[in-house]
């Protein structure tokens, strides 16, 4: 099967790859979160924001 099929339009493009853009984020966070013993309300806002600068810097972006 071919991802970027010739009938799908360049909006729903970018919506695939910001899902898995998405996904992948998320999975990251869970995983900085079971290594920490945290859930995801218990980060502190300055922990959380370092976390999302170092996730956007990632090379999937």
């Amino acid at each position: 099967m071919k991802l970027m099929d010739d009938s799908i339009t360049f909006r729903q493009k970018n919506l695939v790859i910001k899902s898995l853009r998405y996904m992948e984020r998320h999975k990251k966070i869970n995983q900085y979160c079971d290594e920490s013993e945290k859930g995801w309300t218990e980060l502190s806002f300055d922990e959380a924001n370092t976390l999302i600068r170092i996730l956007d810097k990632m090379p999937w972006q």
